[in-house]
């Protein structure tokens, strides 16, 4: 009796801790991502990417967040394009740090489309932009009504991710670059970029540069992934993927990239919304919370 009884204790205990846990808002985030696709097309130059900024600026200033706007020019196949970070930071008097990016342009060119004609169309960028951003927003609500005990946020909305050559790592990811190449603070205990996670057939591996430069990091969240049963983060190492945790790498920062790369409308005029899956917003978004908020 005295074992069943210590039994039963211990599954409240642990049914307890995870209530402890805020929820993230699965609906709500896919409202962020499907808000943001109702803008248009959010290439850089466009009207599209102008409403996006006033969008997550707008968002970010509900949850009471520190905002910073990061105004940069780059030279692009022979043209200034201008480019703006956005940096928001909650709690900015906690000393230990967590880092979270994701960008927020679109690429110019649906150059995978298999019909040459369409190549120099806007794509809509449904996971390739606004599913990153829409996890951060959500996860913005969360930190701001409930502050973490461990950790103050910052938070960096990238522009001028997808304007690269393929096969030409340093003509992508401008807007991190230039962030980390201007970051005088102390550095973030862990950085964590999130990309093209609203893919509806979600699977996440353990991306080469992030594992081989944090590879404890890497471990951390895919635990608390498998902890809550995810199997959409796969334990094993796959691609070399430049993407924005590369330049952060470079400059430093214990940094890692989430991110599902196999998503057969990447760079298309298919990369809309209903490819998209609040449950897959979810398995990242929750994933978060519980390394934001776990005691330790």
């Amino acid at each position: 009796m005295n074992k069943l009884i210590f039994f039963l204790f211990l599954l409240l205990a642990i049914s307890s801790c995870a209530d402890n846990y805020p929820k993230f808002d699965a609906n709500n985030a896919f409202k962020h991502l499907e808000k943001q696709c109702d803008l248009g097309v959010r290439n850089p130059g466009s009207d599209g990417i102008e409403l996006c900024r006033d969008y997550i600026i707008n968002e970010l200033t509900k949850c009471n967040a520190e905002i910073e706007l990061q105004k940069f020019t780059e030279i692009i196949n022979g043209e200034e394009i201008d480019g703006v970070n956005i940096i928001a930071s909650f709690y900015p008097q906690m000393s230990r740090r967590i880092l979270l990016g994701a960008h927020y342009d679109t690429r110019p060119w649906a150059d995978k489309e298999e019909d040459i004609s369409l190549h120099n169309t806007p794509i809509p960028g449904a996971n390739d932009g606004a599913s990153g951003v829409a996890v951060l927003l959500e996860l913005a609500e969360i930190i701001f009504t409930q502050q973490p005990q461990q950790f103050g946020i910052d938070m960096v909305f990238f522009d001028l991710e997808d304007m690269g050559s393929y096969r030409e790592n340093e003509t992508w990811c401008l807007g991190s670059s230039y962030f980390a190449d201007n970051y005088s603070r102390p550095k973030p205990e862990k950085a964590i970029v999130i990309d093209m996670i609203g893919d509806t057939d979600l699977s996440i591996n353990m991306e080469y540069y992030s594992y081989h430069n944090s590879p404890n990091l890497v471990k951390e969240v895919w635990e608390i992934a498998k902890q809550l049963g995810y199997n959409e983060f796969n334990p094993r190492i796959t691609n070399r993927i430049y993407d924005d945790h590369y330049p952060l790498i470079a400059a430093g920062f214990n940094a890692i990239d989430i991110i599902d790369f196999e998503y057969p409308s990447w760079h298309t005029l298919e990369d809309t919304p209903d490819k998209c899956s609040p449950n897959s917003l979810d398995v990242v978004g929750q994933t978060m919370v519980n390394l934001i908020y776990q005691e330790k």
